[in-house]
């Protein structure tokens, strides 16, 4: 379970079609980018997370609110990548900013649809503890066959923007996500 929110800012999602080097094989490029805050955004001024020094145990799982929506059998040979990075963005009561927590192993996994939808779609999940407000960065990149995609995403409005930005209860069953429980 989640002490603190957790809210996605989406940037928008670039899809293109890529040639497998060895094989010729078209294959569909999507790339997800944006950032996970957890525990409250910085103040749109200073930048500064604010100075809420509590330990608070991250366990979410986050459903990008732009993914494909895949058809489960046709990923035997999907791709994954994932990259993430912590942002140093807490305020301290000296006014010096010190990151504080740690995000252990963040994962991608496919998940159902969350409202009973067809296909499955990309969860971020991550887990963690955090003595202080912190952004997560994060970018997947997903290589499949292009039919692989049943339904096409949602567009985010890519100024990194809230494509969701409802507070997210994480849960260990995988059905937290897109919006409150």
């Amino acid at each position: 379970m989640t002490d603190a929110t957790v809210q996605l800012a989406a940037q928008t999602r670039i899809d293109t079609v890529a040639t497998g080097f060895f094989t010729d094989a078209r294959r569909l490029r999507s790339d997800y980018a944006g950032i996970a805050w957890i525990g409250g955004e910085p103040d749109a001024e200073t930048g500064l997370m604010g100075p809420e020094y509590k330990r608070r145990e991250v366990d979410a799982r986050l459903f990008l609110p732009d993914t494909h929506w895949y058809d489960l059998d046709a990923l035997s040979d999907v791709e994954v990548q994932l990259s993430v990075g912590l942002l140093q963005v807490p305020g301290t009561a000296q006014g010096t900013q010190g990151l504080v927590g740690a995000i252990a192993d963040p994962v991608i996994e496919f998940y159902e649809h969350p409202e009973g939808g067809t296909g499955v779609g990309l969860c971020l999940w991550v887990h963690g503890t955090i003595w202080s407000n912190v952004g997560l960065t994060y970018r997947v990149t997903v290589l499949c066959a292009p039919d692989a995609v049943r339904e096409p995403g949602a567009e985010s409005d890519g100024g990194g923007g809230h494509a969701d930005s409802s507070p997210v209860s994480g849960d260990s069953d995988g059905g937290g996500g897109g919006g409150g429980e």
